[in-house]
């Protein structure tokens, strides 16, 4: 194990970087220890690994301790091993973010299906295969984009729950609500895509081509969820194969990093007053009559005036020291410019 991370740390090429490593685990039964593909963009270089076990765990951030900026912490309990506590005890040096790759692969085969549909998902019929956690979240992500989403798995009770509870949160007036199939075999031509999140591996057969329409876009989100027989006869209606890669949701895991973030909360939130006139900025709920503004360091924009429950009030209901105090705000804005 520390001979692999310490190859992942030479691949660190840019000196200015700003170095991460993410250590994750998986529902399936893996090797203690496994090294994920590095990814870099926007300044960030990444190297990821998976661990199975508390004693893998242990000596991976005991060793990454101090060797990168940051180290993000998989949340997600996919087995009995609390990684969030052992990195407290473990890690003295190193920033510990949590993060959840789980999302970050939701976003990356959102992306994907904006990509391959064209930014149009509108009636088309897509069936996800699997009934956990990130095709529950897909699903209710392509149903709000317009999509037909039919969702399949072998467990039909957990299915049957999955689609009442996702329609009961799908906003009322979604084009469609989301459906639960029971025997695909009954279907012909109709899918334009199927997307895999299944953690068992080569269970989607070649039965399930014939419910596809021709040139249907075939998207392995579980890796190796379909088997051979389902590839070797996949060329018969022309489908488009696919494994997703989850290096296109990266972004959504740097965002806790990213110095916008940082800055929102450092420079955008907060408090303060220009003349004993009261300024709110970034989501504080301000007092009845404080002036909310864009940002608290360097204002630009008034937003309204505080109603004292979260909102702004109606220009209608302003009193003289309102418009007075407005009138302050705005001054002192545009004097800053």
């Amino acid at each position: 194990m520390i001979e692999k991370i310490k190859k992942e740390l030479k691949s660190f090429t840019a000196p200015n970087s700003i170095t991460v490593a993410t250590v994750g685990m998986t529902s399936r039964d893996s090797a203690p220890f496994t090294v994920l593909p590095r990814r870099k963009t926007l300044g960030f270089e990444t190297i990821n690994f998976l661990i199975s076990n508390i004693h893998s765990a242990e000596k991976c951030l005991n060793f990454l301790d101090g060797k990168v900026k940051y180290i993000l912490i998989d949340v997600e309990s996919k087995k009995n091993v609390d990684l969030e506590s052992i990195a407290k005890k473990t890690i003295k040096s190193s920033i510990v973010k949590s993060y959840k790759p789980n999302d970050a692969t939701v976003e990356a085969a959102d992306l994907y299906m904006l990509n391959y549909f064209k930014d149009f998902l509108k009636d088309k019929k897509i069936l996800i295969y699997g009934a956990g956690n990130i095709a529950g979240k897909l699903a209710l992500r392509l149903a709000e984009r317009g999509a037909e989403i039919y969702i399949y798995s072998r467990d039909k009770n957990k299915v049957s729950l999955l689609v009442n509870a996702l329609n009961l949160i799908l906003p009322r007036y979604s084009l469609n609500r989301i459906k639960q199939l029971q025997n695909f075999e009954e279907m012909s031509d109709f899918f334009d895509a199927i997307i895999s999140f299944i953690s068992s591996k080569q269970v989607i057969n070649h039965n399930i081509i014939q419910s596809l329409k021709e040139n249907a876009l075939v998207l392995d989100g579980g890796i190796n969820n379909f088997t051979h027989e389902f590839y070797k006869n996949s060329s018969k209606k022309r489908l488009n194969s696919f494994r997703l890669d989850v290096r296109l949701g990266f972004l959504y895991s740097l965002i806790p990093l990213m110095d916008y973030t940082e800055k929102f909360f450092r420079e955008v939130q907060g408090k303060s007053s220009i003349e004993e006139i009261k300024l709110v900025s970034g989501g504080i709920i301000g007092n009845e009559g404080d002036i909310i503004v864009d940002s608290i360091k360097s204002p630009t924009q008034v937003i309204g005036i505080a109603n004292g429950l979260g909102g702004t009030k109606e220009i209608g209901k302003y009193n003289l020291t309102d418009i007075k105090n407005l009138e302050m705000v705005q001054k002192y804005i545009s004097e800053k410019k």
